[in-house]
Protein backbone atom coordinates (compact mmCIF):
# COMPACT_ATOMS: atom_id res chain seq x y z
CA UNK A 1 0.00 0.00 0.00
CA UNK A 2 3.26 2.36 1.15
CA UNK A 3 4.89 1.98 -2.18
CA UNK A 4 1.81 2.39 -4.36
CA UNK A 5 1.06 5.74 -2.48
CA UNK A 6 5.03 6.42 -3.28
CA UNK A 7 4.22 5.78 -6.63
CA UNK A 8 1.80 8.53 -7.09
CA UNK A 9 3.29 11.51 -6.58
CA UNK A 10 0.75 13.70 -4.82
CA UNK A 11 3.27 17.47 -5.23
CA UNK A 12 3.59 19.50 -6.85
CA UNK A 13 0.20 20.74 -7.46
CA UNK A 14 -1.45 20.71 -10.45
CA UNK A 15 -2.92 23.49 -12.75
CA UNK A 16 -6.24 23.03 -11.99
CA UNK A 17 -5.43 23.35 -8.00
CA UNK A 18 -3.09 26.50 -8.39
CA UNK A 19 -4.57 28.61 -11.05
CA UNK A 20 -8.28 27.48 -10.60
CA UNK A 21 -9.20 26.63 -6.77
CA UNK A 22 -6.77 28.57 -5.14
CA UNK A 23 -6.12 30.86 -8.21
CA UNK A 24 -9.48 31.85 -8.72
CA UNK A 25 -9.14 31.70 -12.33
CA UNK A 26 -11.33 29.77 -15.05
CA UNK A 27 -10.76 25.92 -16.05
CA UNK A 28 -10.97 26.86 -19.76
CA UNK A 29 -7.88 29.12 -19.51
CA UNK A 30 -5.79 25.72 -18.33
CA UNK A 31 -3.33 25.08 -21.04
CA UNK A 32 -4.58 21.24 -20.74
CA UNK A 33 -5.79 18.29 -18.97
CA UNK A 34 -4.46 15.49 -16.66
CA UNK A 35 -6.04 12.17 -18.37
CA UNK A 36 -3.93 9.61 -19.20
CA UNK A 37 -6.15 6.84 -20.88
CA UNK A 38 -9.31 6.16 -22.19
CA UNK A 39 -10.90 4.61 -19.56
CA UNK A 40 -10.04 7.83 -17.23
CA UNK A 41 -11.57 9.94 -20.28
CA UNK A 42 -14.62 7.95 -19.93
CA UNK A 43 -14.34 8.96 -16.04
CA UNK A 44 -13.99 12.73 -16.26
CA UNK A 45 -16.89 12.60 -18.92
CA UNK A 46 -19.39 10.30 -16.22
CA UNK A 47 -18.44 12.77 -13.44
CA UNK A 48 -18.80 15.90 -15.58
CA UNK A 49 -22.78 14.42 -16.38
CA UNK A 50 -22.44 12.15 -19.24
CA UNK A 51 -22.79 8.66 -19.02
CA UNK A 52 -21.12 7.69 -22.55
CA UNK A 53 -22.31 4.25 -21.92
CA UNK A 54 -25.82 5.84 -22.43
CA UNK A 55 -26.95 5.85 -25.91
CA UNK A 56 -28.83 9.30 -25.44
CA UNK A 57 -26.08 10.84 -23.22
CA UNK A 58 -23.45 9.78 -26.10
CA UNK A 59 -25.58 11.53 -28.64
CA UNK A 60 -25.80 14.47 -27.07
CA UNK A 61 -22.03 14.77 -26.49
CA UNK A 62 -21.64 14.27 -29.89
CA UNK A 63 -24.26 17.09 -31.02
CA UNK A 64 -22.27 19.47 -28.82
CA UNK A 65 -18.83 18.20 -30.45
CA UNK A 66 -20.29 18.79 -34.26
CA UNK A 67 -21.46 22.14 -32.52
CA UNK A 68 -18.61 23.37 -31.36
CA UNK A 69 -16.45 22.50 -34.64
CA UNK A 70 -19.11 24.72 -36.59
CA UNK A 71 -18.56 27.57 -34.17
CA UNK A 72 -14.93 27.45 -34.48
CA UNK A 73 -15.03 27.05 -37.79
CA UNK A 74 -17.88 30.05 -38.65
CA UNK A 75 -17.32 32.17 -35.75
CA UNK A 76 -13.91 31.80 -34.49
CA UNK A 77 -11.88 31.59 -37.21
CA UNK A 78 -13.75 33.70 -39.64
CA UNK A 79 -11.57 36.02 -40.94
CA UNK A 80 -8.08 33.89 -40.52
CA UNK A 81 -6.61 31.65 -42.61
CA UNK A 82 -7.33 28.41 -39.97
CA UNK A 83 -8.99 25.28 -39.98
CA UNK A 84 -9.90 22.78 -37.82
CA UNK A 85 -7.71 20.16 -38.16
CA UNK A 86 -9.24 16.87 -40.26
CA UNK A 87 -8.37 14.98 -37.35
CA UNK A 88 -10.19 16.45 -35.24
CA UNK A 89 -13.19 16.97 -37.68
CA UNK A 90 -13.99 13.48 -38.17
CA UNK A 91 -13.86 12.14 -34.53
CA UNK A 92 -15.30 9.31 -33.75
CA UNK A 93 -15.09 8.89 -30.14
CA UNK A 94 -15.21 12.61 -28.59
CA UNK A 95 -13.28 10.93 -25.18
CA UNK A 96 -9.88 11.35 -27.73
CA UNK A 97 -10.07 14.69 -27.14
CA UNK A 98 -9.74 14.55 -23.04
CA UNK A 99 -6.44 12.34 -23.85
CA UNK A 100 -5.00 14.47 -26.81
CA UNK A 101 -5.58 17.79 -24.54
CA UNK A 102 -3.40 15.90 -21.85
CA UNK A 103 -0.41 14.92 -23.99
CA UNK A 104 2.84 15.90 -23.43
CA UNK A 105 4.84 17.84 -24.50
CA UNK A 106 2.49 19.72 -26.19
CA UNK A 107 1.07 19.38 -29.38
CA UNK A 108 -0.57 20.83 -32.23
CA UNK A 109 -3.43 18.60 -32.00
CA UNK A 110 -3.70 18.74 -28.65
CA UNK A 111 -4.01 22.34 -28.35
CA UNK A 112 -6.84 22.14 -30.82
CA UNK A 113 -8.38 19.73 -29.20
CA UNK A 114 -8.60 22.00 -25.83
CA UNK A 115 -9.33 24.78 -28.27
CA UNK A 116 -12.59 22.28 -29.14
CA UNK A 117 -12.97 21.09 -25.33
CA UNK A 118 -12.98 24.99 -24.49
CA UNK A 119 -16.07 25.88 -26.81
CA UNK A 120 -17.72 22.35 -25.87
CA UNK A 121 -17.92 23.40 -22.48
CA UNK A 122 -19.31 26.62 -22.94
CA UNK A 123 -21.95 24.99 -24.92
CA UNK A 124 -23.01 22.43 -22.33
CA UNK A 125 -23.53 25.74 -19.86
CA UNK A 126 -25.91 27.33 -22.87
CA UNK A 127 -27.55 24.61 -23.60
CA UNK A 128 -27.93 23.51 -19.61
CA UNK A 129 -29.33 26.76 -18.64
CA UNK A 130 -32.75 26.18 -17.23
CA UNK A 131 -33.79 29.53 -17.42
CA UNK A 132 -33.90 29.00 -20.79
CA UNK A 133 -36.70 26.10 -20.77
CA UNK A 134 -39.02 29.20 -19.49
CA UNK A 135 -38.13 31.47 -21.86
CA UNK A 136 -41.37 32.41 -23.18
CA UNK A 137 -43.46 32.87 -19.54
CA UNK A 138 -40.35 34.89 -18.50
CA UNK A 139 -40.13 37.38 -21.17
CA UNK A 140 -44.37 37.62 -20.76
CA UNK A 141 -44.07 38.62 -17.02
CA UNK A 142 -41.23 40.87 -17.80
CA UNK A 143 -42.01 42.77 -20.56
CA UNK A 144 -45.71 43.01 -18.78
CA UNK A 145 -44.56 45.14 -15.92
CA UNK A 146 -43.02 47.94 -19.26
CA UNK A 147 -46.15 47.56 -21.66
CA UNK A 148 -48.86 48.59 -19.30
CA UNK A 149 -47.38 51.35 -19.51
CA UNK A 150 -46.11 52.16 -23.11
CA UNK A 151 -48.05 53.67 -25.59
CA UNK A 152 -47.61 54.37 -29.11
CA UNK A 153 -49.10 57.10 -30.58
CA UNK A 154 -49.07 58.44 -33.93
CA UNK A 155 -45.39 56.97 -34.44
CA UNK A 156 -44.09 58.51 -31.08
CA UNK A 157 -43.62 56.21 -27.95
CA UNK A 158 -44.65 57.54 -24.46
CA UNK A 159 -44.82 56.30 -20.77
CA UNK A 160 -48.24 57.01 -19.34
CA UNK A 161 -49.43 56.50 -15.93
CA UNK A 162 -49.96 58.90 -13.34
CA UNK A 163 -48.00 61.42 -15.69
CA UNK A 164 -46.59 61.33 -18.84
CA UNK A 165 -43.04 60.73 -19.81
CA UNK A 166 -42.71 61.34 -23.71
CA UNK A 167 -40.28 58.67 -25.34
CA UNK A 168 -37.81 58.89 -28.82
CA UNK A 169 -37.33 55.29 -29.25
CA UNK A 170 -38.51 51.78 -27.13
CA UNK A 171 -36.45 48.26 -27.79
CA UNK A 172 -36.40 45.09 -26.62
CA UNK A 173 -33.64 41.94 -26.39
CA UNK A 174 -36.53 39.54 -25.92
CA UNK A 175 -33.37 36.49 -26.20
CA UNK A 176 -29.11 36.38 -27.05
CA UNK A 177 -29.08 33.71 -29.74
CA UNK A 178 -26.69 30.77 -29.10
CA UNK A 179 -24.00 32.68 -31.07
CA UNK A 180 -24.26 35.58 -28.65
CA UNK A 181 -24.22 33.82 -25.56
CA UNK A 182 -20.98 31.83 -26.64
CA UNK A 183 -19.47 34.83 -27.58
CA UNK A 184 -20.10 36.38 -24.36
CA UNK A 185 -19.22 33.10 -22.44
CA UNK A 186 -16.29 32.52 -23.88
CA UNK A 187 -15.03 36.49 -22.80
CA UNK A 188 -16.17 35.75 -19.19
CA UNK A 189 -13.85 34.51 -16.54
CA UNK A 190 -17.21 32.84 -14.73
CA UNK A 191 -17.90 31.32 -18.52
CA UNK A 192 -20.95 29.67 -17.02
CA UNK A 193 -24.57 31.21 -18.37
CA UNK A 194 -26.26 32.00 -14.96
CA UNK A 195 -24.37 35.04 -15.18
CA UNK A 196 -25.44 36.63 -18.57
CA UNK A 197 -27.77 39.18 -17.28
CA UNK A 198 -29.10 40.37 -20.59
CA UNK A 199 -30.44 37.20 -22.21
CA UNK A 200 -33.60 39.60 -22.11
CA UNK A 201 -33.91 43.37 -21.91
CA UNK A 202 -35.31 46.89 -22.35
CA UNK A 203 -33.99 49.95 -23.75
CA UNK A 204 -35.80 52.94 -23.47
CA UNK A 205 -34.40 56.19 -25.38
CA UNK A 206 -35.40 59.82 -24.21
CA UNK A 207 -34.84 63.44 -25.85
CA UNK A 208 -32.20 64.19 -23.62
CA UNK A 209 -30.05 63.65 -19.72
CA UNK A 210 -33.70 65.53 -18.04
CA UNK A 211 -35.49 62.94 -20.06
CA UNK A 212 -33.23 60.19 -18.93
CA UNK A 213 -34.15 61.37 -15.60
CA UNK A 214 -37.61 61.47 -16.30
CA UNK A 215 -37.70 57.63 -17.33
CA UNK A 216 -36.36 56.31 -14.41
CA UNK A 217 -38.32 58.41 -11.50
CA UNK A 218 -41.73 57.50 -13.76
CA UNK A 219 -40.29 53.74 -13.86
CA UNK A 220 -39.64 53.93 -10.06
CA UNK A 221 -42.78 55.72 -9.22
CA UNK A 222 -45.62 53.35 -11.08
CA UNK A 223 -43.04 50.56 -9.05
CA UNK A 224 -42.25 48.71 -12.59
CA UNK A 225 -38.73 49.06 -11.01
CA UNK A 226 -38.14 47.76 -7.45
CA UNK A 227 -35.12 49.63 -5.83
CA UNK A 228 -34.93 46.64 -3.79
CA UNK A 229 -34.43 44.03 -6.70
CA UNK A 230 -32.14 45.95 -8.03
CA UNK A 231 -28.38 44.51 -9.08
CA UNK A 232 -26.13 46.77 -7.40
CA UNK A 233 -22.41 45.15 -8.94
CA UNK A 234 -24.46 45.51 -12.62
CA UNK A 235 -25.23 49.36 -12.24
CA UNK A 236 -23.59 51.69 -14.88
CA UNK A 237 -23.45 55.41 -14.65
CA UNK A 238 -21.97 56.69 -17.94
CA UNK A 239 -24.07 59.87 -18.64
CA UNK A 240 -25.51 62.00 -15.69
CA UNK A 241 -22.82 63.94 -13.29
CA UNK A 242 -24.32 62.95 -9.84
CA UNK A 243 -22.57 66.28 -7.99
CA UNK A 244 -24.08 68.09 -10.94
CA UNK A 245 -27.44 66.65 -10.36
CA UNK A 246 -26.85 67.45 -6.36
CA UNK A 247 -26.30 70.92 -6.91
CA UNK A 248 -29.39 71.64 -9.01
CA UNK A 249 -31.53 69.50 -6.97
CA UNK A 250 -30.27 71.61 -4.15
CA UNK A 251 -30.44 75.39 -5.47
CA UNK A 252 -33.75 73.72 -7.25
CA UNK A 253 -37.04 76.35 -6.60
CA UNK A 254 -40.36 75.57 -4.93
CA UNK A 255 -42.75 73.87 -6.74
CA UNK A 256 -40.19 73.70 -9.81
CA UNK A 257 -42.42 72.02 -12.78
CA UNK A 258 -39.90 70.63 -15.55
CA UNK A 259 -42.12 71.44 -17.88
CA UNK A 260 -41.68 75.69 -17.40
CA UNK A 261 -38.21 75.22 -18.62
CA UNK A 262 -37.87 76.98 -22.18
CA UNK A 263 -36.31 74.77 -24.85
CA UNK A 264 -33.17 76.72 -24.82
CA UNK A 265 -33.12 76.61 -20.52
CA UNK A 266 -33.68 72.57 -21.29
CA UNK A 267 -30.46 72.36 -23.29
CA UNK A 268 -28.42 74.37 -20.99
CA UNK A 269 -29.51 72.38 -17.96
CA UNK A 270 -28.88 69.06 -19.62
CA UNK A 271 -25.54 70.06 -20.71
CA UNK A 272 -24.95 71.07 -17.29
CA UNK A 273 -26.10 67.75 -16.13
CA UNK A 274 -24.37 65.27 -18.68
CA UNK A 275 -21.13 63.39 -17.60
CA UNK A 276 -18.40 65.10 -18.93
CA UNK A 277 -15.20 63.11 -18.22
CA UNK A 278 -16.56 59.43 -18.67
CA UNK A 279 -17.89 56.95 -16.02
CA UNK A 280 -16.76 54.12 -14.60
CA UNK A 281 -16.08 51.80 -17.41
CA UNK A 282 -16.88 48.07 -16.44
CA UNK A 283 -17.10 46.50 -19.40
CA UNK A 284 -13.86 46.47 -21.36
CA UNK A 285 -15.69 45.92 -24.71
CA UNK A 286 -17.93 48.96 -24.87
CA UNK A 287 -16.39 51.97 -26.67
CA UNK A 288 -15.64 55.03 -24.55
CA UNK A 289 -17.82 57.00 -26.75
CA UNK A 290 -21.09 54.63 -25.65
CA UNK A 291 -23.17 57.12 -23.62
CA UNK A 292 -26.63 55.08 -21.06
CA UNK A 293 -27.89 54.58 -18.17
CA UNK A 294 -27.39 50.64 -17.68
CA UNK A 295 -28.48 48.85 -14.89
CA UNK A 296 -30.05 45.16 -14.02
CA UNK A 297 -33.61 44.70 -12.21
CA UNK A 298 -34.54 41.15 -10.80
CA UNK A 299 -38.36 39.83 -11.06
CA UNK A 300 -40.11 37.15 -8.87
CA UNK A 301 -41.08 34.96 -11.78
CA UNK A 302 -44.07 32.33 -11.30
CA UNK A 303 -45.14 29.50 -12.99
CA UNK A 304 -47.66 26.81 -12.38
CA UNK A 305 -45.81 23.73 -11.12
CA UNK A 306 -44.76 20.97 -13.49
CA UNK A 307 -47.22 18.51 -12.19
CA UNK A 308 -49.66 21.21 -13.54
CA UNK A 309 -49.82 21.18 -16.95
CA UNK A 310 -49.44 17.21 -17.21
CA UNK A 311 -52.88 17.13 -14.86
CA UNK A 312 -55.10 19.63 -16.80
CA UNK A 313 -53.56 17.52 -20.50
CA UNK A 314 -55.49 14.56 -18.65
CA UNK A 315 -58.29 16.65 -17.73
CA UNK A 316 -58.74 18.13 -21.01
CA UNK A 317 -58.54 14.46 -22.60
CA UNK A 318 -60.86 13.19 -20.64
CA UNK A 319 -63.16 15.65 -21.27
CA UNK A 320 -62.49 15.86 -25.15
CA UNK A 321 -63.46 12.16 -24.65
CA UNK A 322 -66.79 12.67 -23.21
CA UNK A 323 -65.68 11.73 -19.92
CA UNK A 324 -65.23 14.60 -17.90
CA UNK A 325 -66.55 12.79 -15.10
CA UNK A 326 -63.29 10.47 -14.41
CA UNK A 327 -61.52 13.52 -13.94
CA UNK A 328 -63.86 14.98 -11.45
CA UNK A 329 -63.77 11.25 -9.80
CA UNK A 330 -60.23 11.10 -9.63
CA UNK A 331 -59.81 15.09 -8.24
CA UNK A 332 -57.77 16.21 -10.76
CA UNK A 333 -59.27 19.69 -10.75
CA UNK A 334 -58.49 19.70 -6.76
CA UNK A 335 -55.07 18.41 -7.60
CA UNK A 336 -54.21 21.02 -10.40
CA UNK A 337 -55.47 23.43 -7.65
CA UNK A 338 -52.87 22.16 -5.26
CA UNK A 339 -49.86 22.20 -7.11
CA UNK A 340 -47.34 24.64 -6.14
CA UNK A 341 -46.00 27.58 -7.52
CA UNK A 342 -42.58 27.38 -9.46
CA UNK A 343 -40.97 30.70 -8.46
CA UNK A 344 -37.54 32.33 -9.14
CA UNK A 345 -35.87 35.59 -9.67
CA UNK A 346 -35.19 36.23 -13.28
CA UNK A 347 -33.15 39.18 -14.11
CA UNK A 348 -32.61 41.49 -16.82
CA UNK A 349 -30.69 44.59 -18.19
CA UNK A 350 -32.59 48.15 -18.63
CA UNK A 351 -30.81 50.53 -20.45
CA UNK A 352 -32.30 54.68 -20.45
CA UNK A 353 -30.24 56.17 -23.07
CA UNK A 354 -30.96 59.93 -24.63
CA UNK A 355 -31.11 60.16 -28.59
CA UNK A 356 -27.57 61.82 -29.53
CA UNK A 357 -26.15 58.49 -27.50
CA UNK A 358 -28.68 56.32 -29.35
CA UNK A 359 -27.96 57.38 -32.69
CA UNK A 360 -24.17 56.60 -31.77
CA UNK A 361 -24.65 53.36 -30.88
CA UNK A 362 -25.99 53.31 -34.53
CA UNK A 363 -23.15 53.33 -36.07
CA UNK A 364 -19.13 54.04 -35.37
CA UNK A 365 -16.73 53.00 -32.55
CA UNK A 366 -19.74 52.46 -30.47
CA UNK A 367 -22.33 50.41 -32.69
CA UNK A 368 -23.69 47.04 -31.40
CA UNK A 369 -21.54 45.68 -34.42
CA UNK A 370 -18.32 47.21 -33.13
CA UNK A 371 -18.99 45.76 -29.82
CA UNK A 372 -19.61 41.96 -30.84
CA UNK A 373 -15.94 42.52 -32.96
CA UNK A 374 -14.72 43.25 -29.71
CA UNK A 375 -15.68 40.14 -28.63
CA UNK A 376 -15.16 38.14 -31.39
CA UNK A 377 -11.55 39.56 -31.37
CA UNK A 378 -11.92 38.66 -27.45
CA UNK A 379 -12.93 34.82 -27.75
CA UNK A 380 -10.46 33.85 -30.44
CA UNK A 381 -7.49 34.38 -28.47
CA UNK A 382 -8.66 32.88 -25.56
CA UNK A 383 -9.78 29.95 -27.60
CA UNK A 384 -6.81 29.64 -29.70
CA UNK A 385 -4.42 29.64 -26.89
CA UNK A 386 -0.79 28.78 -28.29
CA UNK A 387 -2.58 27.93 -31.91
CA UNK A 388 -2.89 31.99 -33.31
CA UNK A 389 0.36 32.78 -33.98
CA UNK A 390 0.84 36.05 -31.55
CA UNK A 391 0.10 33.51 -28.49
CA UNK A 392 3.11 31.80 -27.06
CA UNK A 393 3.48 28.15 -27.43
Amino acid sequence: MLDAMRQHALFPMPPEVTQVILGGGSPIDLDGLRIQSHDEAWTFALNYGYDMSVPAHRARVLRIYEDAIDFLEGVVLEGTNLHVPNELRALGDPLDLLVWASERPRTLSGRWACAVLRVMHTLFHVDHNVNLRFLPEIQSQVFGRYDQYLVCEEGRWLLRGAYEVPLVAVERKENKDRVSMLLKMLHKPENVAETIYDQIGIRLVAEDQLGVLMVIRFLLDHHVLMPTHIKPSRSRNLMIDLKALAAWTEAMPPLFQIYDLSPEERRSLSHTLALKSGGLEQNPFSSKDYSAIQFTARTLIRLPGPAAAALETVQNRLRGLGQAELADLAGIPELIQEQEEFTFFFAHEVQVMEQSGFQSSRSGPASHSEYKQRQRDAARRRVLQGILQEEPC
